[in-house]
């Protein structure tokens, strides 16, 4: 018998009810997985602050603005004169400033200006002006217009889809058949405009570049092509505008070259090209294109100072030999449980120390000196414009240096002074730099330790000086700057004997002229330019293992750390070795890029092989973890119930310091749940305990400035007043090399207060800011994050965008730490460098923002430090980060991956928080599901499966880290001593489990009806 159209449509609506619960119920578990993601996209907090002191919101930071509106100007202000003060004047032949106001505009870029990077520094361009707006306010004229419209119309311009994979630039032959080419050739000034961009994720190609520039040292063959190398196009287009400035129909040609990454510059001078002026802008921000119109135009005198050495050729760069991916020659031989690729792949820092300018200065000074094993080296063949280079439209004169020595010990500074006059016929500013050379000895021979001839010290910048003003430029730098790491000999920083030098330039190159003339050298001897030896001074220094064998941070015994992160002398290194770049034998240690197969990859690099060893060192399981020794702290004690406000001041008012008993009961009131919760969940936050009153804090990611909205957090000032422009986004400042080139201190602080004026108005307590990272070659993928190539440059400048980002409550994560220094396969790359480079260069980036501004957080790196993960090191995030250094806040994870990073690892070694968000509940319980918001941690604790105190002690710790800052930060605004946190389900949570609710009850009704329908009933029995 058939059945019933009534059964059937019950069949259809029970499947329907089952199969939407099924759905429901997966989709609720999923969010769950990703409840972090989803609130910070919806702007969805999971506490709420109850109660309040006479309610009144608490403000502990205070601003100086009265309204959004007010900010925002201030910012997109304060971008423009970051951009008018950082860009640099590479070249001019008096065509700049331009005398006329009609101009011409060429190149794919003029229509699709680099702003920012890609990834997490992406900049919000929809109020951004192009340079045709920014030169008409400036008073100049645009007069081919058509051929910028023909760009648009023909869709040339640089493809952000691959990371900047495409110039797509237009053929001269093109443009000239083009209806435009009438616009343009009638007396005007040209202005070509060079765009490279790069971004997160992704390196810069230097072969085999889809669009990039044919490379003279790579292989003839199409493939190889070089992203930072002019392309054929480009080419086209600047000799066609040679050819109608021969003919008098241009009145110069000026290149902008807009890209954070210095680009190959041989051809700014190439006579075939005829450019007059040349102009570096990096990427400009929001508002910085305005200042680039300012500086052509003459209303702005540029005063940036190049904070990279610029090459003729990027691959003339001794990083770049070893710059890239390379997988250990007998990966093969071992397994992995997933992505091999974290595990087996590594780079050497084989130059060592001589990174840009350390190198080609010091060769050079050997070639000068005629040392023995130099080779062949001609530094105008390979350097375009040298470290700290920058002109201007006027001339100064440096004069009457006095250099004084101050203090005893490690506390000894040394205090420089120099007269600046401007000796030219315009108003403008110079940066003065200080450079010192160490002397190189048969005791650094011996143990291995390299100097440099020339090292930035310290800088100063004058005030605008009008014709003929003098102003004395003072710059201080601490003796600790002297020193050079001694890690095969003492294991601490050394006073070498001999002779030391201080000098006062315009640039490293002119920098080391000074000295060697004050070693009586000429260019009788090979200089390129006689120095000044007015600007040298001298001293001497007996052999000193003592005074800094205590840190310049915190006096803490400095020992030898990373032996493990140089492949000499790991522990496990098997057969592998490194010949590192030494200037005691140039000719046989040095490494260049080179192309010997003709295939436009390179054939000249660091090969190694694993061993058991790294193998071992590369994975993080539980049997690295410390034996359990059931030493447990004290959890969910009730003795005490402190709430986290009441540990803000004691009973006078005074701060109360990190040691105080009264932490030590505030901790022994966290369960190992709470502990768990706080360890376990850090993606651009910290949870919230509602046990103690912490609220939930957000953190903002990107190094150009706040780039979310003004209502992104519940507790910034703009949700807080509803402010009528709170959906606007954070001013987004030029690049950070353009940050460093402005070498002026107090407009750094500046940009770093309104950045974190920014943070307090959208609600965020931390920010994932600035990039301290190293700019060991042009091509690593995030440039436009990081300041130089320089540590000291780096680290001085950041000093002052941290000292005015933290005076406004908001503690910075200065990041990648440490050795990130490039993109390619960042994730689990084996970084292989030895100790003196390590300390000398790139955490100095990050100690000198620690010691002198009290940074307070670091973000851990991707990579590894030798073979074990940055964020897992003990050695990094403790002993120096915490022990030499001092960092006294906590540090989060690059983006989490489980794979082959690990929690309970990660807070042994020092790291406290995760980038990630894996669950929601926080229940605590022993399990492995992710709705458990610590649940990586459950299984460690006292009724876990595998029980841990060791592990317990240091979450403990880390908490206490986490607390401390957060209590100290503008992230408890709206926290009075009467408040109280208490937990809230989002309305999608609620909503998604209403859903499941009502759908489960409607499934188990209709499979009711369903089966009464099929029972048959007495009645029906009867009939039959």
């Amino acid at each position: 018998m058939k059945p019933s159209k009534k059964r059937v449509l019950k069949k259809i609506f029970a499947n329907v009810m089952v199969g939407l619960l099924v759905l429901v119920t997966f989709l609720n578990s999923l969010a769950g997985q990703f409840s972090g993601q989803i609130n910070g996209f919806l702007g969805i907090t999971t506490s709420q602050i109850v109660g309040g002191d006479d309610g009144e919101y608490v403000r502990y930071y205070k601003s100086k603005f009265n309204s959004v509106a007010d900010l925002k100007a201030a910012g997109l202000d304060k971008a423009k004169e970051v951009e008018a003060e950082g860009a640099v004047l590479l070249k001019n032949n008096g065509v700049l400033p331009i005398k006329g106001n009609e101009v011409s505009l060429f190149g794919a870029t003029a229509t699709s200006p680099v702003f920012g990077g890609t990834g997490s520094g992406a900049v919000n361009t929809a109020d951004a002006p192009s340079f045709a707006d920014a030169f008409a306010k400036s008073g100049l004229t645009v007069i081919n217009e058509p051929l910028l419209d023909w760009y648009r119309a023909e869709q040339y311009g640089r493809d952000f889809s691959s990371s900047g994979d495409a110039i797509n630039e237009a053929r001269w032959k093109s443009i000239m058949k083009s209806d435009a080419a009438s616009s343009f050739g009638k007396g005007e000034v040209a202005v070509f405009v060079v765009g490279r961009v790069g971004g997160e994720a992704n390196d810069l190609k230097h072969s085999n570049h889809i669009d990039g520039g044919a490379n003279p040292l790579g292989a003839d063959i199409p493939e190889n092509s070089d992203y930072l190398m002019l392309n054929k196009n480009e080419r086209g287009i600047l000799e066609g505008l040679k050819a109608m400035k021969d003919e008098g129909k241009l009145s110069g040609i000026v290149v902008l070259v807009n890209s954070a990454n210095p680009v190959s510059a041989a051809f700014l001078n190439d006579e075939e090209l005829g450019i007059d002026a040349a102009l570096w802008i990096g990427s400009v921000g929001q508002t910085g294109i305005y200042a680039v119109a300012d500086i052509l135009s003459g209303k702005v005198n540029p005063s940036g100072s190049l904070p990279d050495t610029w090459w003729t050729n990027n691959l003339l760069n001794p990083g770049m030999a070893n710059f890239g991916n390379y997988t250990y020659t007998n990966a093969g031989n071992y397994s992995f449980a997933s992505s091999p690729s974290k595990y087996t792949s590594y780079v050497a820092y084989q130059e060592g120390i001589y990174v840009g300018y350390r190198y080609t200065e010091t060769r050079y000074e050997d070639v000068v000196l005629g040392t023995p094993n130099v080779g062949d080296f001609q530094y105008n063949n390979v350097v375009a414009y040298p470290f700290g280079y920058g002109l201007s439209y006027t001339t100064f004169d440096m004069s009457n240096m006095k250099v004084e020595k101050q203090g005893q010990g490690a506390d000894a500074e040394y205090v420089v002074t120099v007269d600046v006059t401007n000796t030219g016929a315009v108003a403008g500013k110079k940066a003065v730099q200080l450079y010192a050379q160490k002397p190189y000895t048969d005791y650094d021979r011996a143990n291995q330790i390299e100097k440099a001839s020339v090292e930035l010290v310290g800088y100063g910048k004058t005030d605008i000086l009008e014709p003929g003003a003098t102003e004395t430029v003072t710059i201080k730098f601490p003796e600790y700057f002297l020193t050079s790491y001694d890690a095969l000999g003492t294991g601490s920083f050394i006073l070498d004997a001999g002779n030391y030098y201080l000098t006062a330039a315009a640039n490293s190159h002119e920098a080391i002229n000074n000295i060697l003339a004050a070693k009586g050298m000429t260019v009788g001897n090979g200089m390129t330019a006689d120095g000044n030896t007015n600007l040298v001074y001298q001293t001497e220094y007996e052999f000193d293992a003592e005074t800094y064998s205590k840190s310049y941070g915190t006096g803490a015994d400095v020992t030898s750390l990373f032996a493990g992160a140089d492949i000499n002398r790991y522990e496990g290194k098997g057969d592998n070795s490194v010949t590192y770049l030494s200037r005691n034998n140039w000719q046989d240690t040095l490494m260049l890029w080179t192309d010997k197969d003709g295939d436009g990859k390179n054939d000249n690099f660091v090969k190694l092989a694993m061993t058991d060893k790294m193998y071992q060192d590369t994975i993080l399981d539980d049997a690295d973890l410390p034996a359990n020794d059931d030493n447990w702290p004290v959890m969910g004690s009730k003795d005490t119930a402190y709430s986290l406000i009441q540990l803000l001041e004691d009973e006078n008012g005074n701060p109360l310091p990190y040691n105080d008993p009264k932490w030590d009961e505030l901790l022994n009131q966290l369960s190992f749940e709470d502990l768990s919760r706080l360890c376990a969940v850090g993606l651009r936050m910290t949870v919230s305990l509602e046990s103690i009153g912490k609220p939930e804090t957000l953190d903002h990611n990107g190094p150009s400035g706040v780039t979310q909205k003004y209502s992104a957090g519940i507790n910034g000032y703009a949700n807080q007043t509803n402010d009528p422009d709170k959906n606007l986004t954070g001013t987004c400042y030029p690049c950070n090399g353009i940050i460093a080139s402005t070498m002026n201190d107090k407009l750094v602080q500046e940009v770093g207060e309104l950045i974190g004026e920014d943070a307090m108005w959208a609600g965020y307590a931390g920010f994932y800011g600035t990039g301290l990272n190293i700019h060991r070659t042009p091509y690593a993928g995030r440039v436009f994050e990081y300041y130089s190539e320089d540590g000291i440059l780096t680290g001085l400048i950041d000093t002052y965008e941290t000292l005015g980002i933290q005076s406004k409550g908001v503690y910075v994560y200065n990041k990648h730490f440490a050795l990130n220094d490039q993109e390619l396969q960042r994730q689990g790359l084996g970084t292989w460098c030895n100790e003196q480079a390590m300390r000398e260069i790139y955490l100095r980036a990050f100690e000198l923002p620690i010691v002198n501004a009290d940074a307070k957080c670091v973000m851990a790196a991707f990579n590894r430090i030798g073979a074990v993960w940055a964020g897992a090191s003990h050695e990094l995030l403790t002993d120096w980060l915490r022990g030499e250094a001092g960092m006294t806040g906590f540090a989060v994870t690059d983006m989490y991956e489980k794979d082959y990073m690990s929690k309970p690892h990660e807070v042994l070694g020092g790291c406290d928080i995760p980038d990630n968000f894996p669950g929601t509940t926080g229940t605590g319980a022993i399990s492995s599901t992710s709705g458990d918001l610590g649940f990586e941690f459950a299984a460690y604790g006292p009724n876990g499966a595998t029980p841990n105190a060791p592990l317990a002690r240091a979450m403990r710790e880390s908490a206490h880290r986490i607390l401390y800052t957060v209590l100290h930060s503008r992230g408890m605004d709206g926290i009075g001593m009467n408040t109280r946190i208490v937990a809230v389900t989002p309305w999608w949570q609620t909503a998604l489990n209403v859903t499941q609710i009502t759908l489960a009850v409607l499934s188990v009704l209709s499979l009711a009806l369903l089966v009464m329908d099929m029972v048959p009933s007495k009645k029906k029995k009867t009939n039959e």
